[in-house]
């Protein structure tokens, strides 16, 4: 359960929800998700282990409250995807926002800079072109290719075309287009918490434990000299989204610095798993002990 649409979502599904979506709203699609999420949670695949590793050992939560929180954490993945639905469809968004951090990114933008927004998959972040449209440097989003052909052939018909889409890509290509628009000083917003197999990683610690990141996104901040932001969008009930973004700052060039830039994105991803625990979108064996099963769950 990579993802929803990876593994076993198809293009049927998607459709079903955005006809639900359009002819009885948001709510009533919310409520059939909660029939399809108990059939997640009693048939997770190998996702559930990963989050009960988290839930427990990593934030010391009981057996108990351990399956309400997987439980409630597809929940929020099935809505963030029944989200990034609407708002890249066109339709009339139902949702509000508070912008918590925006003038920071206001004065990266004034600066004709750009900038690199760095984040997690945490909330529901694919819907930064979204949310970003009020600033006045242009958006691109980096996202994995998580859903299979024809869905995401699916959603190239319905989304909407405010901000660029980077898809990360074997043959490495998206380097390239990273690479462009940053040197047009546009905005590049970018995962740095999972990588792919094969990738170039970088150590550090989180929630006490040590883990691994992929260290491009700290080596962009770190060659290109541009400001750093780290964002996030979270949900805050069934209509609101919260919107953080961290003062923009530029790194010394050189490799030496990037264990710094990790430093400082690891607490800030530690700051919003404080608040928002259940929505941190997780379904890979993350830590290095939990790697290695040095640790047992019950």
């Amino acid at each position: 359960m990579a993802a929803w649409g990876n593994t076993r979502g198809n293009q049927l599904g998607y459709r079903i929800f955005v006809t639900l979506i359009k002819t009885a709203g948001v709510f009533p699609a919310y409520a059939l998700l909660r029939l399809v999420t108990i059939y997640y949670f009693f048939f997770p695949g190998k996702a559930a282990k990963p989050l009960k590793y988290y839930f427990q050992q990593r934030l010391g939560y009981s057996a108990l409250k351990t399956k309400w929180a997987v439980y409630e954490n597809f929940n929020y993945l099935g809505r963030s995807i029944i989200d990034k639905m609407i708002l890249m469809s066109g339709m009339p968004s139902p949702f509000t926002v508070n912008h918590e951090g925006a003038s920071y990114l206001d004065d990266m933008a004034d600066d004709g800079k750009g900038g690199l927004l760095i984040s997690a998959h945490i909330g529901n972040w694919e819907i930064a072109g979204q949310l970003l449209k009020r600033f006045k440097s242009k958006i691109n989003v980096v996202m994995y290719e998580v859903e299979q052909e024809k869905i995401k052939e699916y959603l190239e018909k319905i989304r909407d075309r405010s901000f660029n889409v980077i898809f990360i890509k074997d043959d490495l290509s998206h380097i390239y287009e990273i690479n462009e628009a940053l040197q047009r000083n546009e905005f590049v917003c970018i995962h740095a918490d999972r990588f792919v197999p094969g990738n170039k990683t970088i150590e550090g610690t989180l929630l006490g434990a040590k883990t691994t990141f992929p260290i491009g996104p700290f080596v962009l901040a770190t060659t290109f000299q541009t400001p750093v932001s780290f964002v996030f969008a979270v949900k805050e009930g069934l209509k609101h989204f919260h919107f953080f973004a961290s003062k923009g700052k530029i790194y010394e060039k050189g490799r030496a610095n990037i264990p710094h830039i990790v430093n400082d994105y690891t607490k800030e991803m530690e700051h919003m798993i404080a608040r928002y625990p259940l929505q941190w979108h997780n379904y890979f064996p993350y830590w290095n002990e939990e790697k290695v099963g040095e640790s047992e769950l019950k």
